[in-house]
C-alpha cells in the first residue's frame, strides 16, 4: 500500500467523527435535545442526501479550481461551524433554527467535498484494484467506527446535559482538523478530464449510467422515508438507553469489518453488480425485523437486524463507491456530479414524505393477543417491501463484469458440497436463453448426485 493509499484510509478515518455525529442514533438524540419532531428530524436527518444536488455545479469549480485536494481542505472547512452549535449548547440556546443552518451549511460543503474527493480517487487508485482497497478502507474505517460511536454513546448516557453533547462535538472538531491534516501528503494528480458543465448532454445520453443514477434515486427515495425513525423508535418511543444501541452498533460493524474483506474480494472478481444485488436482498429484510422491535422482544430483534445489517450494509457501501467508477464512460467528474444529483432528488422527496407520512404512523398503536405494535412498526414493514423493489431496478444496469446471484449462489453450492466449481461466466451481456440452459444443465447435475 503506497502514501496515498495509507493517508487517504487515515483521512477516511478522522472523517468519520463527522459522519457519525451527524447521522444516526447520535444525530438524533442532538435533535431531541434541540426540541426536533418528527417532521423537522426527517427533513435535517436527510440534508446528508438532499445536498448532494449541488455536486451537479462542482465539475465546473473543479475546473476552475484545478487543485482538487485543496478544494477538498476548503470544502470541508466548513465543518468548523459547528463551533456555533457548541457554543448554543453552553448557553442552553436549544432553539432548533440554529442546529437546522449550521448542519445544512456544513452538510452543503461536505456534498461538493464529495464529488471531489470521488474525483480526485479516481485517479489515484488504478480500477483492478478498488475493489480490494475500498474493502480494507471500509474495515479500518469501520474499527474507527466501533471506538468512536462507543465513545460518544457512553458520553451521552453518563455525562449530564449540555456538557455531554459539548464533548461530542468538541472531539468531532478535533477529527475534522485531523482529517485536513491528513490529506497534505496525498498527491494532487492533474485533473485529466475537467467534467465542464457541456458534459451534462452527454452524461444524459449514456442510457446505462442514467439507469444507474435512478436506481441511486429510487434507493435513496426510499431510504430517507425511514432513516431517521430506526433510531427515533428506539430512543422516543421505547427509551432504549444509548448504550444498549451502542453495543447493537458494534456488533454490527465487526461484522461488517468481516464482510469487506468478503465483499471485496467478490467485487473484484465476480463483479460490483453482484456484490449490489447481493447486499440489496440482505438489507431488504432488515425493516420488516423491526416488526419485534416493541417493549418485550427489543434485544432480539436488535440482535437480529445487528447480524444482517451487518453483512448487507457492508456489501452495499462498497458497491455504491465502484459502481459509478464501473459504469461511467470515462473517469469524469460530472459523472459522479449527475450520479449524486439524482441520489440526493430522491433523498429530498423522501426526507420530506418521509417525516410526513412518520408522524402519522407514530400516531398509533394498537395489539394483537397481547403483542404490542407501534404504527412506525408498520411503516418499516413497508420500507422493506419497497427496499426489496430496488433489487429488480438495479439488475437492469449493464456492468463490464457481472454474475447472476443465481449462478454465483449455485457455484457456491457446489464448493460446499466438494464438488468441480463449474465456470462461472463473466460476461454481462449474456443471453438469457443462455443462462436458462445453464440452469438447466445445473439442475440436472444436482439431481445425478443425488
Amino acid at each position: 500500500m503506497n502514501k496515498n493509499e495509507k493517508f487517504l484510509i487515515l483521512e477516511g478515518i478522522f472523517s468519520n467523527f463527522y459522519f457519525l455525529l451527524t447521522q444516526g442514533v447520535v444525530f438524533t438524540a442532538l435533535a431531541l435535545y434541540f426540541k426536533f419532531n418528527e417532521i423537522l428530524l426527517g427533513i435535517t436527518a436527510a440534508f446528508p442526501m438532499v445536498f448532494q444536488l449541488l455536486q451537479i455545479v462542482t465539475p465546473y469549480i473543479i475546473e476552475k479550481f484545478k487543485y482538487r485536494k485543496k478544494l477538498l481542505a476548503v470544502f470541508n472547512s466548513f465543518k468548523f461551524l459547528w463551533i456555533v452549535v457548541l457554543i448554543s449548547v453552553l448557553t442552553n440556546n436549544k432553539y432548533p433554527l440554529i442546529l437546522i443552518t449550521i448542519f445544512a451549511i456544513s452538510q452543503a460543503f461536505t456534498s461538493l467535498a464529495g464529488n471531489t474527493w470521488s474525483s480526485l480517487v479516481s485517479d489515484i487508485i488504478p480500477s483492478n484494484k478498488r475493489g480490494k482497497y475500498f474493502g480494507i478502507r471500509s474495515v479500518l474505517i469501520s474499527f474507527s467506527t466501533l471506538i468512536i460511536f462507543y465513545v460518544f454513546s457512553y458520553i451521552i448516557d453518563n455525562v449530564s446535559a449540555p456538557f455531554n453533547f459539548v464533548y461530542v462535538i468538541l472531539i468531532t472538531l478535533i477529527g475534522n482538523l485531523l482529517a485536513l491534516l491528513s490529506l497534505i501528503p496525498v498527491d494532487d494528480p492533474p485533473v485529466k478530464s475537467l467534467g465542464t458543465l457541456s458534459e451534462i448532454k452527454e452524461v444524459f445520453k449514456e442510457k446505462n449510467f442514467m439507469k444507474l443514477s435512478f436506481a441511486n434515486m429510487y434507493w435513496n427515495f426510499i431510504l430517507l422515508l425511514t432513516a431517521p425513525f430506526f433510531s427515533y423508535h428506539q430512543l422516543k418511543n421505547l427509551k432504549i438507553s444509548m448504550t444498549y444501541i451502542s453495543y447493537a452498533t458494534i456488533a454490527m460493524t465487526l461484522i461488517s469489518m468481516i464482510f469487506y474483506f468478503v465483499w471485496g474480494k467478490i467485487s473484484d472478481k465476480y463483479g460490483n453488480k453482484t456484490v449490489m444485488i447481493l447486499g440489496l436482498s440482505f438489507v431488504s429484510v432488515t425493516p420488516i425485523i423491526w416488526i419485534l422491535m416493541n417493549e418485550q422482544h427489543w434485544p432480539f430483534a436488535m440482535t437480529l437486524d445487528a447480524i444482517i445489517s451487518g453483512v448487507g450494509w457492508a456489501a452495499i457501501n462498497i458497491s455504491l463507491l465502484i459502481l459509478p467508477m464501473e459504469t461511467a464512460k470515462r473517469m469524469s467528474p460530472m459523472y459522479f456530479a449527475v450520479f449524486g444529483f439524482f441520489g440526493g432528488l430522491g433523498g429530498l422527496i423522501g426526507s420530506i414524505l418521509g417525516g410526513y407520512f412518520a408522524s402519522i404512523f407514530n400516531q398509533y398503536n394498537f395489539y394483537i393477543n397481547n403483542y404490542h405494535i407501534f404504527g412506525i412498526q408498520i411503516y418499516f414493514v413497508i420500507e422493506g417491501i419497497l427496499r426489496m423493489i430496488a433489487i429488480f431496478i438495479f439488475a437492469t444496469i449493464r456492468t463490464r463484469k457481472y454474475v447472476s446471484p443465481t449462478i454465483f449462489m449455485f457455484n457456491v453450492l457446489n464448493i460446499i458440497a466438494r464438488r468441480p466449481t463449474q465456470r462461472i461466466y463473466e460476461n454481462a451481456k449474456i443471453e438469457s436463453a443462455f443462462m436458462l440452459k445453464k440452469l438447466k444443465i445445473e439442475k440436472k447435475r444436482i439431481n445425478r448426485w443425488w
